[in-house]
């Protein structure tokens, strides 16, 4: 309830119950949002609102861009804050909601968007470069990789899962935006709006329906996102981007490539941090100072990791452990198993091709934070008909 009126999760019959951010994210949960809109506040959401370029024409070289809608600042209340929390009441162009979306996958910075990458003359054959523009850094590299891995988990276990291409890594979002009471020309605004490859991402499809028709519905994951799903289907083998089999059942995951864990103990947690972010690992320490030295680091140097992986770092400030329980992965997918771990900052190293069959340690076994979990896939055995 906000300010007596009640505001339902889509998903009204039936409740979320208790979530994380990416369940949430997964989930598509609007009273989970509008919590977290409620701690962040309108300041702050306003903030990066004008980070991300949503306050703002987007420059694109073109005639006729029209801008964005907002209420003032001074004119957020609570319904307000609560329903733009989850992307609703305030009006934005589909190209400053692709351009915001594109900066996550560009590592947190927000590029100008341009129609042509080059121009040649057909006569001469002389090509002049449209050179991209880089606008600022919105969010740090850290976090946007954080969020991409969220976004994935949308489209392997969440609602954006009509989203999926076969062969590809796909990260992604829904939107489902309801006619609002006080317009009369209000109509529901259905979208999806899918990245891939996950990892070294090239491409960004969205999708806006207005005022969908049709038995079908209006749920953006619904009619949107098969729209996604079928352009990234023929433009990703277009552009020659290969194929990445670890988001596919059907894939072999032989093809995995790891980097070997170097050992950072002794090293500053700055420099230690650095060499693990370079190597492509995600670091995990609660140290403020950066100067002091890392005591330990969980999995053990040696191990071989998957790019993404989870590191753990400790300190003599700080040596605290944190365990987890073991997630049941049998039937998973690798991208599912892969996720489901991540979650819970636990690492995979996997062996064979289709859905989980064995899982070391098992299920419900607590271990601690980084612990590498040791799968076997195998190929689904279809009954003869």
């Amino acid at each position: 309830m906000v300010n007596g009126i009640r505001i339902r999760c889509w998903k009204y019959q039936t409740t979320h119950g208790n979530q994380t951010l990416r369940q949430s994210l997964m989930n598509s949960c609007n009273p989970a949002l509008m919590q977290l809109g409620k701690r962040i506040g309108a300041p702050t959401l306003y903030k990066y609102y004008e980070a991300f370029g949503l306050f703002d024409k987007t420059g694109i070289a073109t005639s006729g861009e029209a801008n964005s809608y907002f209420w003032d600042l001074d004119k957020v209340g609570n319904i307000e804050l609560a329903t733009m929390s989850f992307g609703q009441r305030f009006r934005i162009t589909p190209i400053q909601l692709i351009t915001a979306i594109a900066s996550v996958a560009n590592e947190g910075v927000l590029v100008q968007p341009r129609i042509v990458k080059e121009i040649q003359n057909s006569d001469t054959g002389a090509v002049v470069a449209v050179d991209s523009t880089q606008v600022r850094q919105v969010i740090s590299k850290e976090t946007a990789s954080k969020l991409m891995d969220m976004l994935e988990s949308v489209v392997t276990d969440g609602t954006g899962g009509n989203g999926r291409v076969k062969g590809y890594s796909v990260a992604g979002k829904t939107g489902t935006s309801e006619p609002d009471s006080t317009n009369k020309d209000g109509m529901y605004v259905a979208s999806f709006v899918g990245i891939s490859p996950v990892e070294n991402s090239e491409v960004v499809v969205l999708v806006t329906l207005y005022d969908p028709k049709g038995k079908e519905g209006h749920q953006g994951g619904t009619i949107a996102a098969p729209v996604v799903s079928q352009i990234l289907s023929e433009v990703l083998p277009y552009l020659g981007i290969p194929s990445d089999d670890l988001s596919s059942e059907e894939g072999n995951t032989n093809a995995i490539t790891t980097t070997t864990l170097v050992d950072v103990r002794n090293k500053t947690v700055a420099e230690a941090k650095k060499i693990l972010e370079n190597a492509g690992f995600t670091c995990i320490i609660s140290e403020n100072d950066t100067s002091v030295l890392v005591t330990d680091q969980t999995p053990k140097p040696g191990t071989p990791l998957i790019n993404g992986a989870t590191v753990n770092l400790y300190s003599a400030n700080n040596e605290a452990r944190i365990s987890q329980e073991v997630p049941n992965l049998k039937g998973m997918s690798y991208a599912q198993a892969r996720n489901a771990l991540k979650a819970k900052n636990l690492n995979i190293h996997v062996s064979g091709s289709g859905v989980v069959l064995f899982q070391d340690p098992m299920a419900g076994t607590s271990v601690e934070e980084g612990t590498v979990i040791n799968v076997t896939l195998q190929q689904q055995i279809q009954d003869a008909h």
